[in-house]
C-alpha cells in the first residue's frame, strides 16, 4: 500500500510536467506570431503606371521577412534585386501591356503576385511620299509640311467621356513624334485627318506617279504654240490636247466642233507662271473620239503621240510640230450585273434621290511598274465615261472617276444608273503605252440626295457615290461591297433630323455586305456661307476608323451638320497604320444622314 501511494504522486507529477512543456510549445507559437504552416502574403501593390524611358520601380513587400522573392515573368530588361523590382521601358515595349508575375515563398509554401503595366509613350510615324518617275521610285518629303499650320495631334479619350490632346511637331525629313500618349487606342491627326488607332508607329504616305516640279525664281510669261497633224477627221465630240509633263505642267487643248473634218488643228496657250520650262518633261498629244457601248456614249483614245522629253524657253514664243498616229486597239466586254448594284442606291439617305449618274472608265498610269495604284493619283485615260466628259478640256489631264460623296458641285452625266443586267458588249480604244504601266478601270454610280438646311426653302443635293475600281473585267462586274446598315448617331435614327450635345457623339452601324472591308471614312459638312452669298454645306473634319462605332472628338456647337459614312475597301490600305498605301481593288458605298443640330450645352 505505501508504494501504490508513493507511486500515485510520482505519477501525476510526470503528467503534470509533460502538459506544461506541451503548453510553453503552443506559447511559442501563438501570441500574434505567424505559424511556420503557413505560405508568405503580399502587402504591397504595384504600381501600374509608368512612361517610355523613365525609372519604374516597385518594392516588394510580405509579411515573411525572410521570404524569398523570384520574379519568373517580367519584360525585358526589368531586374528584381532584393525586393526592389527595377525597369526602364523602351519604346517597344510602351503602350502595349508588360506581364509581371513576382513569387515569395518559404519552406511552407508559395504566393503569386501578378500585374500588367502598360507605359505611356512616343507615338511617331513618317510622311514621306514615294514618287514614281520615268527614273524609277524616287522619297519626297510633301512641301506641305512646312506649313506651320499642320500640327500632328493624339486625341485620347478620357474615363469621363472628355479627350486630351497631345500635340508633336513635323521634322524636316517628313518623320513626326508625340511624346507620352497612353496605351490604347485614340485619334491620330497628322494633318487634320483622323484615324482611330492603337499603333505606336503611321506611315502617311502615298505613292505618286508624278514628276517632281521643276520652278524658276520669277514669273514670265510664256507663250506656248502645239500644231498638231495626223487627226482623224474632226467630229464635234471630239477633243484634242496636247500635255506638257505628265501630269501636264501645261495643258493646251480644243473641241472638234471648232474645226469640222479638219486632220490638223494648232492648239495654243499664254502662261504667266515660274514654271521651269527649259526642264525636259515628258509630253503627250491625244485625240479623243466617240465610241458607243449599247445605250452609253463614250469616248476613246484615237491617234496620238508620245514625246519623251520637250523643253520650252521661258519668257518667249515657243511653236511645237508634232504628228500624231494609230495604235494597236485593246478591247474589254462591258458586262454590268445591275441588278446588284441598285440596292447600293436605295435607302441610303432620308430623302428619296432626285438625280442619278453613272460613270465608267480605263486608265494607264505612267511609270507605276511592277505597282499598281488603287488610288490613281494620276494617268491618262483611255476612254471616258459620260461624267468625265462634262468636265470640258481639262479632262485629259485629270484621273478618272467619280464625284466624291458630299455635296454636288457637279451636273448630272445624263445617263441613269445601271439597275437591271446588261452586256454592253464590246468596248475598244487605242492603247500605245508599255505594258509594264498598269491599266485600271473605274465604275461607279452616283445618286443625289436633298438634304434641307433648317430655316432655308432650298435642299443642297449631296452625291452619294458606289464605286470600284479594279483591273480591265474579265467577267460581269458587281459591286464589291455595299453600304453600312443600320446606323444611329447617339442611339437615335441616322436618316431622322435631331439634337445632339457636343461631346461625345457616338455613330454606330452594321458591316455592309460583300468583301471585308478596309474600314470606314466619317465625313463631316457644317453649314457655311458661301463666297457669293447663300448657305450650303462646308467639307469638314473627316474620320477614318475599322470599327463599327466611332466616338468623335468634341464639336463645334450651335453648328448643324451633315454625316456621310462610306465603307471602303482597299487591297493594301490599313487605316490604323498606313492609310495611303493603295493598291487594287478599291471600292467604296456611302450614305448621307438628316441634319444633325449640335447643341449650344453639355
Amino acid at each position: 500500500m505505501i508504494l501504490l501511494i508513493s507511486f500515485r504522486p510520482n505519477l501525476n507529477k510526470c503528467l503534470f510536467l509533460m502538459f506544461v512543456a506541451s503548453a510553453i510549445v503552443l506559447a511559442g507559437c501563438g501570441g500574434g506570431a505567424k505559424s511556420m504552416s503557413a505560405a508568405p502574403t503580399f502587402v504591397t501593390n504595384p504600381p501600374t503606371a509608368a512612361s517610355q524611358g523613365a525609372p519604374y520601380s516597385y518594392q516588394v513587400g510580405t509579411d515573411f521577412a525572410d521570404a524569398t522573392l523570384t520574379l519568373t515573368t517580367s519584360p525585358q530588361g526589368a531586374t528584381l534585386t532584393g525586393n526592389t523590382i527595377a525597369w526602364s521601358p523602351s519604346a517597344a515595349q510602351s503602350r502595349v501591356p508588360n506581364q509581371f508575375v513576382v513569387t515569395a515563398s518559404n519552406a511552407t509554401g508559395k504566393t503569386v503576385q501578378t500585374w500588367s503595366v502598360t507605359p505611356a509613350g512616343t507615338v511617331s510615324g513618317t510622311w514621306i511620299d514615294t514618287q514614281w518617275t520615268p527614273d524609277g521610285p524616287v522619297r519626297v518629303v510633301p512641301s506641305i509640311l512646312g506649313l506651320v499650320s499642320i500640327v500632328p495631334r493624339a486625341v485620347v479619350p478620357q474615363p469621363d467621356g472628355s479627350f486630351q490632346t497631345l500635340t508633336g511637331s513635323w521634322n524636316s525629313d517628313g518623320t513626326f513624334t508625340i511624346l507620352n500618349v497612353p496605351g490604347g487606342y485614340y485619334w491620330l491627326e497628322p494633318a487634320g485627318v483622323g484615324y482611330w488607332t492603337s499603333s505606336s508607329t503611321f506611315d502617311f504616305g502615298t505613292d505618286l506617279n508624278a514628276p517632281t516640279f521643276s520652278g524658276t525664281v520669277g514669273v514670265s510669261t510664256t507663250t506656248i504654240n502645239a500644231n498638231l497633224d495626223g487627226l482623224d477627221p474632226l467630229l464635234a465630240e471630239d477633243e484634242v490636247s496636247f500635255l506638257w509633263g505628265l501630269p501636264p505642267i501645261v495643258l493646251l487643248g480644243s473641241n472638234g466642233a471648232s474645226s469640222l473634218g479638219a486632220t490638223t488643228m494648232s492648239v495654243g496657250a499664254i502662261t504667266n507662271s515660274n514654271a521651269g520650262f527649259s526642264q525636259p518633261e515628258p509630253s503627250i498629244a491625244v485625240q479623243y473620239e466617240p465610241e458607243t457601248a449599247g445605250s452609253l456614249n463614250l469616248l476613246k483614245l484615237g491617234p496620238e503621240v508620245s514625246l519623251p522629253q520637250v523643253a520650252f524657253t521661258a519668257g518667249t514664243f515657243n511653236t511645237i510640230n508634232v504628228t500624231l498616229t494609230h495604235s494597236t486597239e485593246t478591247s474589254f466586254d462591258l458586262n454590268v450585273k445591275g441588278s446588284a448594284w441598285a440596292p447600293l442606291l436605295n435607302n441610303v439617305g432620308a430623302s428619296a434621290p432626285t438625280s442619278e449618274a453613272i460613270d465608267i472608265g480605263v486608265m494607264v498610269e505612267p511609270y507605276m511598274q511592277g505597282k499598281t495604284l488603287g488610288a490613281i493619283p494620276f494617268g491618262i485615260p483611255l476612254l471616258l465615261g459620260p461624267s468625265n466628259q462634262a468636265l470640258g478640256l481639262s479632262r485629259s489631264s485629270l484621273t478618272i472617276g467619280c464625284a466624291s460623296s458630299g455635296p454636288n458641285s457637279a451636273s448630272s452625266s445624263g445617263e441613269t444608273p445601271i439597275t437591271t443586267d446588261q452586256d454592253f458588249g464590246t468596248v475598244k480604244f487605242e492603247d500605245p503605252f508599255p505594258a509594264t504601266w498598269p491599266r485600271v478601270f473605274r465604275f461607279c454610280q452616283t445618286t443625289s440626295v436633298p438634304i434641307p438646311i433648317p430655316g432655308l426653302t432650298t435642299p443642297v443635293s449631296f452625291n452619294v457615290v458606289a464605286s470600284e475600281t479594279t483591273v480591265l473585267p474579265t467577267t460581269q462586274i458587281a459591286p464589291l461591297i455595299g453600304p453600312v446598315q443600320n446606323p444611329t448617331i447617339q442611339e437615335k435614327n441616322f436618316f431622322s433630323p435631331t439634337t445632339v450635345s457636343p461631346t461625345g457623339v457616338t455613330l454606330s452601324w452594321t458591316a455592309p455586305s460583300g468583301s471585308p472591308v478596309t474600314g470606314y471614312e466619317i465625313a463631316m459638312f457644317s453649314v457655311g456661307a458661301l463666297p457669293g452669298g447663300g448657305q450650303t454645306y462646308l467639307r469638314g473634319p473627316g474620320f477614318y476608323t475599322t470599327k463599327t462605332s466611332a466616338t468623335l472628338p468634341p464639336l463645334q456647337a450651335g453648328t448643324t451638320c451633315v454625316f456621310v459614312i462610306t465603307a471602303m475597301l482597299d487591297g493594301a490600305a490599313n487605316f490604323e497604320t498606313s492609310p495611303n498605301r493603295s493598291a487594287l481593288p478599291t471600292a467604296s458605298a456611302s450614305i448621307v444622314s438628316a441634319p444633325i443640330t449640335i447643341s449650344t450645352g453639355p
